[in-house]
């Protein structure tokens, strides 16, 4: 399960204005999220579990993603948000919005429920059972109060939310928050609302736009599962432990894929499977050269080569050094990088 960079990005912001030490989170996170691509990363969603506690960690704060809500930026869903505002009604753009939710993360699916006891979007989060994951529930709740306002033009106001987790702290800081009660332990999340706002109308209904973003939505939907399936493809290459045999009929057979669709769908993403195969080995070969003592002749073994020569042309080709070069270099920067650590603390 992956989610989306767009979360870590409204994340981010939102810490950055709190005035968190954004530094030493991300320090201790091991990177630099100002020279990441935030919008673009699609992270696995255990990831979060870590992430979270490290920031409970630095601002000693167990309900953090609460504190951090007023200073998050309103959720732009972009294609999900055009849906929205080209729908004819609420209802409608909720509908199309959340066929496309996997832009957003697998681990996460939502429901509208209207029934005798009222109306209420339902947000069943992920099966990941940590703790710390109560500050993505937080977050997700909030921002899908603060989406629904802004495609309502504020009409939307939540009459009472249901968390999943457990309370952390006043009753009128959640309800400060949320604008609503708000109780704990559900088995999902849920946001209660008046059902007429069901029947809102948008006043940027419009049948050709609505036409052209489901066409941008699914288009999207399409790349994120191409995407999905090279990262299906070099899972089975690392469950592999030779890699000289590894061709795409023995892949395609273990996917459960017919070969010919298989290579349709890479070359729609632009690679193909010998190009896969190539950048796992190139990774491998770098990952076992610079963090291991792994000798060069087991690497060649491990990498799918079935000669030496043959390896160290590759890798040559690859990275414009040799390998024992590779090796050596990455052995000199850590070591470099370690005695600058030793000398700032004397």
């Amino acid at each position: 399960m992956r989610d989306s960079g767009q979360l870590l990005q409204l994340i981010h912001e939102g810490m950055v204005k709190a005035g968190l030490d954004v530094s030493a989170i991300y320090q201790r996170l091991g990177y630099d999220a100002e020279k990441l691509p935030l919008r673009e990363l699609r992270t696995p969603h255990q990831q979060q579990a870590f992430f979270w506690s490290t920031v409970e960690s630095v601002t000693h704060d167990p309900e953090v993603g609460l504190h951090l809500c007023p200073h998050l930026p309103v959720f732009r869903g972009e294609v999900l948000e055009y849906l929205m505002f080209s729908s004819r009604t609420f209802a409608e753009g909720l509908k199309r919005s959340l066929k496309y939710l996997r832009l957003i993360s697998d681990a996460l699916s939502m429901r509208i429920v209207n029934d005798a006891a009222g109306a209420r979007v339902a947000v069943i989060g992920t099966a990941v059972d940590a703790p710390q994951l109560r500050h993505t529930e937080i977050i997700v709740v909030y921002e899908l109060i603060q989406f629904a306002r802004a495609v309502t033009d504020a009409q939307f106001a939540p009459q009472r939310v249901l968390l999943r987790c457990s309370q952390r702290a006043s009753d009128a800081a959640y309800e400060k928050v949320f604008g609503c009660p708000v109780t704990f332990g559900g088995g999902e999340s849920e946001i209660w609302f008046d059902p007429a706002l069901l029947d809102y109308r948008s006043p940027h209904f419009d049948p050709d736009l609505l036409q052209l973003h489901e066409g941008l939505a699914e288009k999207r939907l399409m790349k994120l599962k191409r995407e999905d399936l090279v990262e299906r493809i070099r899972g089975v290459f690392a469950q592999r432990l030779e890699l000289e045999n590894c061709d795409l009929e023995e892949v395609a057979k273990e996917l459960d894929i017919a070969p010919r669709r298989l290579r349709f769908e890479l070359a729609r993403a632009g690679t193909s499977f010998s190009q896969i195969l190539a950048d796992f080995r190139f990774s491998l070969a770098k990952r076992l050269l610079a963090r291991t003592d792994e000798a060069i002749e087991n690497i060649v073994y491990l990498t799918g080569f079935s000669e030496p020569s043959t390896f160290y042309r590759a890798f040559k080709r690859w990275s414009g050094q040799t390998p024992v070069q590779y090796r050596e270099s990455r052995r000199a920067r850590r070591n470099a990088a370690m005695a600058g650590a030793e000398g700032s603390k004397s």
